[in-house]
């Protein structure tokens, strides 16, 4: 197998099971979870819930909410030569098929926009749906944890 990037998840389906077992994934929530070592311990340190519903309008602009929540973990520069220790992983909640849509790229580009400027890999965007789980960097997917009720 090959060793894993730095920012990237060892186990999304093993992430998005903590997440839920956290919090509770109720339809058109948006969650922002913090990861520590990604690559490698996958520690889950924090889930916060996001001021945004899930569904989004193609003209919705959540840079400010995304770049606020980001620099709300207080994480602080590594240093270390390596890139940073922490990723921040998004988890959208909606009604609907498991599968990446207009709504999700009004998340991306709203990462696109945010400029937090902190020591935290962002771009990960986790979907969950009645259906399942979707990741969006991994293509990684699952019937469980599914969205509540």
């Amino acid at each position: 197998m090959d060793e894993l990037r730095t920012y990237e998840l060892r186990d999304p389906a093993a992430l998005i099971r903590e997440v839920a077992d956290t919090v509770t994934l109720v339809e058109d929530s948006a969650w922002l979870a913090l990861i520590h070592h990604p690559s490698t311990h996958q520690t889950l340190l924090r889930v916060d819930p996001l001021p945004v519903p899930a569904l989004l309008d193609d003209d919705d602009d959540i840079s400010e909410h995304l770049r606020a929540a980001t620099e709300a973990f207080g994480v602080p520069w590594a240093n270390n030569g390596k890139g940073p220790d922490h990723k921040a992983v998004t988890i959208v909640v909606r009604p609907g098929f498991a599968v990446f849509g207009p709504n999700e790229g009004v998340w991306c580009r709203g990462w696109r926009r945010a400029n937090h400027f902190q020591d935290v890999y962002t771009g990960e965007l986790v979907l969950v749906t009645e259906h399942g789980w979707v990741d969006f960097m991994t293509d990684a997917c699952g019937h469980e944890p599914r969205m509540v009720a």
